[in-house]
């Protein structure tokens, strides 16, 4: 079996090329191999909707710098994110649909309102992140409390840093069926645009039997195993190879008038 661990070195310089060509550089550097990884996971997820013709800018950069949200610690507004728009005609009007890309932002289950979960990274409808200074879990105290409504949340993605194996993957379809019980549950193909479908990022490689598994649970759910992404995370996100990823329908979208950005981050500058 393949060792899933890459030098702390390639994931640097691989995302502080990203953050360089798109005219900003990195902060909250991890100092743990994982956390290199899932801030590489993070931009192959930004990849894919430029991939897909979504307008993207970057958001709520913290001195200049693109700050990565590493734990579910933290309030949101003191990280970094991506925006993500792409135009839809409604009732002969162009109108653009938009949402945001976050890192360890919490969400409200699919099935009781009150427990929460924090995927690693999320895509939610755009400015709906909910401030509750009054909610049960920080009751008594100074804090607030900051999550989504589960009716928007579009998708979401877990990264780990190991080799595939039967738990680990089949954990993945417990917190979908937790999160996004109306996809397993409806199989209609819902309105323009689509996202990616919910997806387990993978370092290592599968031996034959978590291949078998893969190939069982991807007959069965609209998710996307991905194994092996230290090795080919850049081809399996490359614009050719997108469009053989699973998606899903946008749930519940929500419509914006036009907004013309000052610098659109086209596709020469992302470093894939």
């Amino acid at each position: 079996m393949a060792n899933p661990f890459k030098k702390v070195e390639d994931f640097e310089e691989e995302i502080n090329d990203f953050l360089k060509r798109n005219k900003t550089f990195i902060s909250n550097q991890g100092k743990r191999i994982s956390d290199y990884f899932e801030m590489s996971c993070y931009n192959y997820i930004v990849k894919f909707y430029q991939n897909e013709g979504f307008k993207l800018e970057v958001k709520n950069l913290i001195a200049k710098k693109f700050k990565y949200k590493l734990s579910p610690s933290g309030y949101p507004e003191n990280f970094s994110f991506f925006e993500i728009r792409l135009i839809n005609i409604v009732e002969g009007q162009d109108k653009e649909v938009c949402f945001e890309i976050h890192h360890n932002l919490t969400v409200q289950s699919g099935y009781q309102h009150d427990i929460y979960l924090t995927p690693d990274i999320s895509v939610i409808n755009k400015d709906t992140i909910v401030v509750d200074k009054d909610h049960y879990l920080v009751e008594n105290s100074t804090k607030k409390f900051c999550y989504v409504e589960n009716i928007n949340l579009q998708t979401f993605c877990e990264v780990k840093n190991f080799n595939p194996f039967p738990e680990l993957l089949f954990n993945f379809v417990g917190l979908y069926n937790e999160l996004k019980k109306e996809v397993l549950e409806n199989n209609s193909q819902r309105e323009f645009p689509h996202h990616l479908a919910p997806s387990l990022m993978i370092s290592g490689k599968g031996n034959v039997h978590s291949e078998r598994i893969k190939k069982s649970l991807e007959s069965r759910y609209k998710i996307n195993l991905l194994y092996d992404l230290f090795d080919h995370g850049l081809r399996s996100f490359s614009k050719y190879n997108s469009k053989y990823l699973k998606q899903v329908a946008s749930l519940n979208p929500k419509m914006f008038e036009l907004v013309t950005l000052d610098e659109i981050i086209n596709e020469e500058d992302l470093p894939f």
